[in-house]
């Protein structure tokens, strides 16, 4: 199976989950992305969002070279809370298949957790004492959002998206999503 035919069939297999959810988890999956989102987008407007850009695309993204793993379950359920048009990868031989001749298909918010806390001295050299304190806070707060998604589906979510469709199919796990029932 190739990796977009992987990326379909998980995303099918995801919707199906998510639509079965109950009411209450689905506004739960809602505020609590909505937090992580907002921790997200502060991230990377702390980090200088255009001087972020630039300096990435002059790097040519060599951090992202297994970057098909970084979109998880927790990244697929802020699309399918708040019913955001997803992108389509491009499943080729550079390092990401989220990155396109304009950038990354995913606005700042919706960033898989290691896009937007990874910070290469490149980057880092661009932020004060202060904001990279601040970055550390925010990425504590931000891992913490997460353990409580995860402890919602009472499963593992931060883990990439391509994984656990293969762990399902390979009959290790359940279910993409969990049992959303905590």
């Amino acid at each position: 199976m190739t990796d977009q035919e992987l990326w379909e069939r998980a995303l099918s297999i995801a919707r199906v989950e998510y639509e079965t959810l109950s009411a209450s988890v689905k506004d739960k999956v809602l505020g609590i992305g909505e937090s992580i989102r907002q921790k997200k987008q502060e991230m990377y407007d702390l980090a200088g969002g255009a001087a972020v850009v630039e300096t990435c695309a002059d790097c040519g993204g060599l951090c992202c070279e297994k970057g098909k793993y970084h979109f998880s379950v927790i990244d697929l359920l802020m699309y399918l809370s708040t019913g955001k048009e997803l992108f389509t990868p491009l499943f080729r031989e550079i390092p990401c298949p989220f990155l396109g001749a304009e950038g990354c298909f995913m606005p700042p918010a919706y960033r898989p957790f290691t896009c937007i806390t990874f910070h290469c001295e490149r980057l880092e050299v661009l932020l004060s004492f202060a904001d990279l304190e601040r970055m550390c806070h925010l990425e504590r707060d931000l891992r913490a959002l997460c353990q409580k998604m995860e402890e919602l589906f009472g499963k593992r979510l931060m883990q990439g998206l391509l994984l656990s469709c293969a762990r399902y199919l390979r009959g290790e796990d359940t279910a993409i999503l969990g049992s959303g029932s905590h």
